[in-house]
């Protein structure tokens, strides 16, 4: 583990982030668009208007789901 970062699952894959990350933070670090996603940290569904407020702590699970469209 690269010093100053944390351990999280994300996804059912253990990855390495920043400290002190909020949710939109880590989003924006794993690249994602926050735009048609749904966050879950430990069973619970965090809403998007909380995402800068919630931070993401050592050993979370994060669940990371992104709508698509279609018909």
């Amino acid at each position: 583990m690269e010093a100053g970062l944390i351990r999280v699952q994300v996804n059912g894959e253990m990855k390495e982030v920043p400290p002190n990350e909020s949710v939109a933070g880590l989003l924006a670090f794993l690249d994602l668009p926050g735009d048609r996603l749904a966050v879950e940290i430990d069973r619970a569904l965090v809403r998007k208007r909380d995402w800068p407020k919630v931070l993401v702590q050592q050993g979370a699970r994060i669940e990371i789901v992104e709508f698509v469209g279609g018909g």
